[in-house]
């Protein structure tokens, strides 16, 4: 019989790279366990594509409040548990740490905390300190993106070795990169609308590049905050009309990098960020703030895209300008956009999963 896991999400509406991740890991974990695929509440359908054999269920399709609803996540959370027998709850995001620690105290079942932002410079509000806290002694595991966030819990909760491990997040086709347009006169970015990811930033760099450049256009592909997305299409009045275009969300990776030039994010904090990886199959020269954690384990600077100090957006711009009027550079960093991308390669990161639950269900 198969060992059952889940991983549970507080909400699936947000298109973001925790969701991705987790549809990901039971898509490709479901030939060996039974896995279940759970939110907290939602009032969408999942965005990403699942396997058949995978189970989803959402607990709640009214919006629960983390504050005032806490011990209804839990009870919902703890009967799904007990009723189908879980092994192992992969909890996505610190925001499951108090519910996935309490709603499984007592019960076998063990619960996995699964950090996908970084405890360095995501730490800023009481509500993510409690979390943190939380998962770091509550919870039977810790899984961090990185080596480097590792390393911080470690030394600022000073936990055991053997609590905490760090999992990078996969790259697809690793071993075939796409082609890459060269005559691209499009810059692209992908990412939810909210404060984490710069989109002030990105304002910013957009009026001092397109006004430079006006046969050039940038695309971004996302939603979220409306504030945002209302600074974003204020851009587009004026001399700027339609150089900044709001893609939306679109299904399929395939559907959103071709036809591009240049990748660029502003992120002012990221875990590992999968729309760089993703950025690198289709040969994308990268500009990326060198935010904590993630862009300096997949870009290399100068050689295939480049890292900018934090949060220097004129030294942004002007690396941007630097490869839109030099082909023969964007070229060269087009041909190195794989190197560097070996410790992310799928296999090896899916047997690290797949050991990390043998190991803990005591299948070896």
């Amino acid at each position: 019989m198969k060992k059952k896991i889940c991983f549970v999400k507080w909400v699936v509406n947000e298109v973001d790279g925790g969701l991705k991740v987790a549809v990901n890991l039971a898509n490709e974990l479901s030939e060996k366990y039974e896995i279940h695929l759970l939110s907290i509440f939602s009032t969408r359908e999942v965005f990403f594509e699942l396997n058949e054999d995978v189970y989803y269920q959402t607990l709640s399709k009214e919006k629960l409040s983390m504050t005032k609803d806490f011990f209804k996540a839990v009870k919902l959370l703890r009967s799904y548990v007990i009723e189908n027998n879980i092994s192992i709850l992969f909890g996505i995001g610190i925001t499951m740490n108090t519910v996935g620690v309490v709603g499984t105290l007592g019960l076998k079942t063990k619960f996995v905390s699964c950090d996908h932002t970084n405890s360095i410079s995501n730490n800023r509000t009481w509500v993510q300190k409690v979390q943190r806290y939380v998962g770091a002694y509550g919870a039977s595991k810790i899984i961090t993106l990185t080596e480097k966030d590792r390393l911080n819990y470690l030394s600022k909760y000073k936990i055991s070795l053997t609590k905490i491990d760090y999992i990078h997040n996969w790259i697809e086709y690793i071993d075939v990169k796409k082609d890459y347009l060269l005559d691209s006169k499009k810059l692209i970015t992908v990412g939810r609308f909210c404060h984490e990811k710069g989109y002030d930033y990105l304002v910013k760099v957009a009026k001092e590049v397109l006004a430079k450049n006006p046969d050039w256009e940038w695309d971004i592909y996302g939603t979220g905050d409306e504030k945002i997305k209302h600074q974003l299409m204020e851009f587009n009045k004026g001399r700027q009309k339609n150089k900044v275009n709001l893609m939306g969300n679109v299904k399929g990776i395939d559907n959103i990098y071709p036809g591009h030039g240049i990748y660029i994010m502003t992120s002012r904090s990221e875990g590992l960020p999968l729309v760089l990886l993703e950025a690198k199959i289709f040969g994308l020269p990268i500009v990326s703030f060198d935010c904590p954690t993630g862009p300096s384990e997949i870009v290399l600077d100068g050689v295939n895209g480049y890292l900018i100090d934090n949060y220097d957006i004129d030294i942004m711009s002007e690396k941007i300008q630097n490869l839109i009027d030099n082909k023969d550079l964007r070229l060269e960093f087009s041909r190195n956009s794989m190197m560097g991308t070996e410790k992310f390669n799928k296999e090896q990161i899916l047997q690290k999963w797949i050991s990390l639950i043998e190991e803990m269900i005591g299948g070896k």
